[in-house]
C-alpha cells in the first residue's frame, strides 16, 4: 500500500509540474516547434515518473525519456527567443520519436509487478529446507517456497526471484541461459519484488497444503503470483526446487546446483528421460509431505497450521506430469491441478483432477492428438475429471511470464497480464473449493 501511495505521489507531483511549466510556456505564444519541444519533455517527464517509481527502482527503459527530456527541455527553456525554424522541428521530432521508442520499450518489457491479491488475508514467504530422497543428482538436500495466510499485514514484500537481490540475478541468469534467451528478457524477473512479506507469522488456524512442482527447466517461484492468491483464500502453497532439474537451485549458503536436463536429439530417448524426471519429482513432491507431516509439529512457523488431511498436489508443464504422478502413488493426495502438463504414468487416477490447456494447443495435430489421449486416460476413472481448454492462452499463460515478458500471444497468450494470472487462479481455487471445501 505504501509503495502504492509513492508511486501515484511522485506520478502526479510530475505531472503537475510538467503541466504548470508547460501551461506557463504557451500562455507566452512560443513558436510551434516550442510547442512540440514542450509537450515530448512533459510527456517524457510523465513516462520517466511512472517507470522510475515502481519496484526495484529505475528501469533501463527509462533511457529513451531521459534522452527525450534531454532534447527538449532546454529548448523549451528558450522558448522565449527567436531561432531559426529548421533545428527546433529537428529537435522537437527526435524527443518525440525518443518518447515514442521509451514507451515501446516499456509496453515490451513491462515492469514487473504482481497483481493484488484477491483473497482476504495478507501473506506471508518463508522456506523450507530437508535432505530429500536419494537421486543421481550429486546435490544433496531439497527447498521449498512457502506461502501462507499470515495473521497480519505489513512490513516489505521481498524480492520476486531469489532471497535478496543478488541471488535473483543469478537465477534470472540462469534461466536465461537454461532457455537460450538474451539476458535482457528476464531483467524484470530479476529486479521485481513479490507480494508476500518474509517470515511474517501464520494467521491462527490449520489451512490446506497445495504442492507445486514448476515445468521443465523452471523454477520454485515461476508461479508466484498464483501461489500467493492462493495463499490469501487460506491454503499453504509449497513449492519445490528439482536439483540438476531446475535450471538453478541456490542453497541457503549461496552454493548453486544448475540443470543437468537437456535435449539428445533422440525422441525416444528424449522421452525416456522425461518419464525418468517425472518419477524423480514425484518421488520429491512424496518426500515434502513427509516433511511437512514432521514440520506439523516441531516447526516454529509452520507448526499447528497445516491440515494435511485435505492436499493438492500441482504443477506447471512437467511439474503437472510428476503432481498427476504423484497422487497416483500417494493416497495423501486428495486432488491434482495439471496446468498444461502431458500426463506421464499416472492413468486411471481415483481423485479429482484439474486439467488446464492451453486454447491453441502445440499447432501439431499429432502432438495435440497424443495430448488429448493422454489426458483421457489419466482422468478416466476420477470422480471429477475437469479438463478446461483455456482461449487464448500459451503454455507461459499459466506462469508468472505474462507479467515480464513482451505481450506476444504467441510467448504468453493473448490474455493480458493480470487476465492471465487471475484466469490460472481463480480456475485453481474454483476446482479446490468445491472438491476439497471453500476456505
Amino acid at each position: 500500500m505504501l509503495q502504492d501511495v509513492a508511486t501515484w505521489t511522485t506520478v502526479l507531483g510530475a505531472a503537475g509540474c510538467a503541466g504548470a511549466a508547460l501551461w506557463r510556456a504557451v500562455r507566452s505564444r512560443p513558436h510551434p516547434a516550442t510547442r512540440v519541444l514542450l509537450l515530448a519533455a512533459a510527456a517524457a517527464v510523465l513516462a520517466g515518473a511512472v517507470v522510475t517509481s515502481l519496484d526495484g527502482g529505475p528501469r533501463w527503459q527509462v533511457a529513451p525519456l531521459a534522452a527525450a527530456a534531454l532534447l527538449a527541455l532546454p529548448a523549451g527553456a528558450r522558448s522565449a527567443r527567436r531561432g531559426r525554424r529548421g533545428p527546433r522541428v529537428l529537435l522537437g521530432a527526435a524527443a518525440v520519436l525518443a518518447v515514442g521508442a521509451g514507451s515501446v520499450a516499456v509496453r515490451a518489457f513491462p515492469p514487473l509487478r504482481l497483481p493484488v491479491p484477491s483473497g482476504p488475508h495478507p501473506v506471508g514467504v518463508g522456506e523450507i529446507a530437508w535432505a530429500g530422497p536419494a537421486t543421481d543428482c550429486p546435490a544433496s538436500g531439497l527447498l521449498a517456497q512457502v506461502w501462507y495466510p499470515a495473521a497480519a499485514a505489513g512490513g516489505d514484500p521481498g524480492p520476486y526471484l531469489g532471497r535478496d537481490r543478488d541471488e535473483a540475478r543469478r537465477v534470472s541468469a540462469a534461466l536465461a541461459d537454461a532457455f537460450g534467451v538474451p539476458p535482457v528478457l528476464l531483467r524484470e524477473a530479476a529486479v521485481g519484488r513479490g507480494r508476500a512479506v518474509p517470515g511474517t507469522p501464520v494467521a491462527a488456524g490449520r489451512f490446506p497444503v497445495v504442492l507445486f512442482s514448476p515445468g521443465n527447466l523452471g523454477v520454485r517461484r515461476q508461479n508466484s503470483a498464483w501461489a500467493t492468491d492462493l495463499a490469501s483464500r487460506g491454503r499453504v502453497v509449497v513449492a519445490l526446487d528439482h536439483p540438476c532439474d531446475s535450471a538453478v537451485v541456490v542453497g541457503p549458503e549461496g552454493e548453486a546446483v544448475t540443470s543437468t536436463a537437456g535435449g539428445s536429439g533422440d525422441d525416444a530417448r528424449d522421452q525416456a528421460d522425461a518419464d525418468r524426471r517425472v518419477g524423480v519429482r514425484a518421488q520429491q513432491l512424496r518426500s515434502a509431505l513427509d516433511e511437512l507431516a514432521r514440520r506439523d509439529t516441531a516447526d516454529r512457523l509452520l507448526g499447528g497450521h497445516l491440515d494435511l488431511g485435505t492436499v493438492a498436489a500441482a504443477g506447471h508443464s512437467l511439474g503437472g506430469a510428476a503432481a498427476l504422478r504423484a497422487a497416483a502413488q500417494d493416497e495423501r493426495v486428495d486432488a491434482v491441478v495439471d496446468l498444461d502438463g502431458f500426463p506421464r504414468g499416472a492413468d486411471g487416477l481415483d481423485v479429482p483432477v484439474l486439467v488446464l490447456v492451453a486454447g491453441r494447443g502445440t499447432g501439431d495435430p499429432g502432438a495435440d492428438a497424443r495430448y488429448a489421449r493422454a489426458v483421457e486416460a489419466v482422468t478416466a476413472g476420477s470422480p471429477d475429471a475437469r479438463v478446461v481448454e483455456v482461449a487464448g492462452a500459451s503454455h507461459l499463460t499459466f506462469t508468472d511470464a505474462p507479467l515480464f515478458l513482451p505481450p506476444l500471444p504467441g510467448l504468453v497468450g493473448s490474455l493480458g497480464r493480470e487476465g492471465a494470472v487471475a484466469a490460472t487462479a481463480r480456475a485453481t481455487e474454483d476446482f479446490l473449493a468445491d472438491v476439497l471445501g471453500p476456505r
